[in-house]
């Protein structure tokens, strides 16, 4: 079953971001595109990419405190949730896979073994790499030499959304997975006490 994050990646983060990459077109379909103009709103994807993308995994992390919360006595509720919310890196810092890796592992478990189980999310992390530092690069208005991951294109950006689509089912997927195997223990370990 889906999350409410990934729903709304779905049905409303993608749907915008869709309509971000559509004005894209409509600037680089003119003949010769306006290379600043076209510059300005890669870097505008860009930047609004990163921060849907941020806001995605933060909405996730969200939903699995609360349904780790909800598994605690009501007194103990709001003090998990405080817990979990504290130092969160996904409040503040760029949504990289190092920040999401120590964001998400507060759930008891390895989360690069997990990823790495399916091949293709080598190539998804680095996409995710890439667009950080391009994200960067944006946001700073940089004239420093452009980081890897480039040429700076269309195309380029629409591989990182696509990647950081599927990461998000994949993620979505793995902790749906991880919460119910938590809670399967914690049922076993609190039958093992009362027998």
């Amino acid at each position: 079953m889906p999350s409410n994050a990934l729903l709304r990646w779905q049905n409303d983060r993608l749907v915008r971001l869709n309509a971000i990459d559509a004005q894209c077109d409509v600037v680089f379909a003119l003949a010769p595109p306006n290379p600043e103009l076209a510059d300005e709103d890669l870097r505008g994807y860009t930047m609004i990419l990163s921060a849907h993308w941020q806001g995605f995994c933060r909405d996730l992390h969200s939903e699995c405190i609360q349904i780790v919360a909800a598994a605690t006595p009501p007194a103990m509720q709001l003090m998990i949730q405080k817990q979990c919310l504290a130092g969160r890196q996904l409040d503040g810092a760029n949504p990289s896979y190092d920040t999401i890796r120590k964001d998400f592992e507060r759930f008891d478990f390895a989360l690069t073994p997990v990823l790495d189980a399916n091949p293709a999310n080598a190539l998804r992390i680095t996409h995710l790499d890439h667009l950080n530092k391009w994200r960067n690069y944006a946001a700073h208005h940089s004239t420093r030499l452009p980081p890897a991951g480039g040429p700076f294109t269309l195309a380029t950006v629409r591989v990182w959304r696509n990647s950081c689509d599927e990461l998000a089912a994949e993620l979505d997927r793995i902790m749906y997975n991880q919460l119910q195997a938590q809670c399967r223990g914690s049922r076993r370990n609190r039958s093992n006490l009362n027998a």
